[in-house]
């Protein structure tokens, strides 16, 4: 609790000292070096001993809990990002947060242009309603929902969307996620995969 304390201490003081150089911007124009000097100091000390200081005060929990959680997450994040199944996560406005690299090689939308757009701009026209009502019944609760729809770019090839809810830890709202496949193809039951690794 001290280390706490005494962290909380020195964020105020930097808070302060930053509120001083906000004020010093009206210095004369010869002296806006010196004011530049001291910001950019202040910058190095959050990078150098505040910001290392906070992450090893949030990774000390209860029994190192919050370590623990931190290592599951990335662990999570990685499986996402590796399985080799097109998947998105979206909001229930099926804005994209996360979108694999399965996906991102299936759908040809890079991830970092997908993160915060809709994925139905992504989708022909004709299916964007369809998908946007299928995604918020799903966020709402009401079960899990496949449907057809057709890429953008490729609108002659239907693909098979399936969303499933999702409550992210942490987080106030359920997510959607979307696997995206070809319409043709089916993915086998559990018990047609048992059957065949019979011997």
């Amino acid at each position: 609790m001290a280390q706490t304390d005494e962290f909380g201490e020195e964020l105020a003081d930097f808070v302060r000292r930053v509120a001083e150089l906000k004020a010093a911007r009206s210095v004369p124009a010869d002296d806006l070096p010196t004011v530049l000097d001291a910001a950019i100091f202040e910058l190095d000390h959050v990078a150098g001993q505040l910001w290392p200081r906070y992450e090893s005060l949030s990774s000390t929990g209860p029994s190192g809990v919050a370590s623990v959680d931190r290592q599951e997450q990335q662990l999570l994040k990685a499986l996402f990002q590796r399985v080799p199944v097109p998947v998105a996560l979206v909001d229930r406005e099926t804005v994209v947060r996360r979108l694999n690299f399965a996906a991102s090689s299936f759908t040809g939308v890079r991830a970092g242009y997908a993160t915060g757009r809709p994925l139905t701009g992504f989708l022909a026209h004709a299916d964007r309603a369809a998908f946007r009502s299928q995604a918020a019944a799903v966020a709402r609760g009401e079960g899990d929902r496949s449907l057809t729809v057709h890429l953008q770019q490729q609108p002659a090839v239907p693909v098979r969307a399936t969303l499933t809810a999702l409550r992210p830890s942490g987080e106030p709202r359920t997510a959607v996620l979307v696997v995206l496949q070809p319409a043709d193809s089916r993915v086998p039951s559990p018990s047609a995969c048992r059957a065949r690794n019979r011997p």
